[in-house]
């Protein structure tokens, strides 16, 4: 059963794929706006056009062009970008770590602190912590992530000095192994690099992960509550067993699974909260590079970009589905719910 429900998953992913490829590909040919005078500027002879749009194949027939770009995928030539003058299989390479790097900080960030934030908020309801973790998540969604990547860069950076309020590091990092710096440095036991990149992360993570962690915070708390009012617990406080056991190891885990389902849902929101924020903090990650595409009008630039954000958010859909039968044994994979 496990094996027939990937399969029909991995079919699904491939659907998913090809129906993005294609409508994203018309998209980009339809809509206003010539690359070609966006990336050689006002003053590009028609000599020049006529080139350049023959070297991108913009003069072939739309199917064609959408298979000579399929054709291409296969030996990971995503075209050439007109915003970094290079391939855009080879620029994705470059910035996909960074941006992965940030969007998993800052869901560990709210995974750690917004689940038991939650749990405290059910556990001590209507009081001072309830009242507390209501305020946090009122903030959370409440505030525009530009705006409070702008005030921490003022309070934590230009004011107090903490934090670096822009880029990736300002110190010659190690090798580059996964494209992890934090992960590389702490590899090459370089600890300045790993302390220098863990500051650079911390502001950033905490305005992507504001959000998120609200809701998960909000999601934990009705989930728990729910769980409260059923019987086993009150069973378990009557044998004796400690409030702690009670409320993490049972209530929690049979409180997470809908959390779980929130949290695969939460992923692409980050991703496309992070344009913002990878552009407010100079982040040289996938989005800031995605945001000057569609600026420059680099139709190459979008269509790989946007292949990489659905296959990075298929691939994670999946992995949570494959997560519900570990966290709650009652579910199996393929079996009607």
């Amino acid at each position: 059963m496990r094996t027939n429900y990937l399969l029909s998953r991995l079919v699904q992913m491939l659907v998913v794929l090809v129906g993005v490829s294609v409508l994203v590909f018309v998209l980009t040919r339809v809509l206003p706006g010539d690359p070609v005078a966006a990336a050689l500027g006002d003053r590009a002879t028609p000599e020049q056009m006529v080139q350049l749009r023959t070297e991108m194949g913009l003069d072939l027939p739309i199917w064609q062009q959408y298979g000579n770009f399929v054709g291409g995928l296969f030996s990971g030539d995503m075209g050439m970008s007109l915003v970094e003058k290079r391939n855009v299989s080879v620029v994705i390479a470059e910035r996909l770590p960074a941006t992965l790097e940030l969007i998993f900080t800052a869901l560990l960030i709210a995974i750690a602190v917004g689940v038991p934030l939650g749990v405290l908020a059910a556990v001590y309801r209507n009081g001072i912590v309830d009242q507390a973790s209501r305020a946090v998540a009122l903030f959370g969604v409440s505030f525009p992530q530009f705006w409070v990547g702008i005030m921490l860069q003022l309070c934590l950076g230009l004011w107090l000095a903490l934090l670096p309020i822009t880029g990736r590091s300002s110190v010659p990092m190690p090798e580059t192994i996964t494209g992890f710096l934090t992960i590389d440095s702490l590899i090459a036991l370089d600890f300045t690099a790993f302390r220098n990149a863990v500051m650079h992360l911390i502001c950033p993570a905490l305005v992507l992960a504001a959000g998120p962690l609200a809701t998960i915070m909000r999601m934990v708390r009705a989930n728990m509550i729910d769980e409260f009012e059923k019987p086993y617990p009150e069973l378990a406080r009557a044998l004796g067993m400690h409030p702690f056991i009670i409320n993490f190891k049972y209530v929690l885990r049979n409180a997470f699974t809908p959390t779980l389902t929130l949290i695969g849902f939460l992923i692409p929101i980050m991703i496309g909260s992070s344009f913002v924020v990878e552009k407010v903090f100079a982040w040289p990650g996938l989005a800031r590079y995605g945001a000057d595409a569609i600026m420059g009008n680099d139709l190459n630039g979008v269509i790989g970009i946007t292949l990489v954000i659905c296959l990075f958010v298929v691939v994670l859909n999946l992995i949570v589905d494959l997560l519900y039968p570990i966290i709650d044994p009652r579910i199996r994979l393929g079996a009607e719910r």
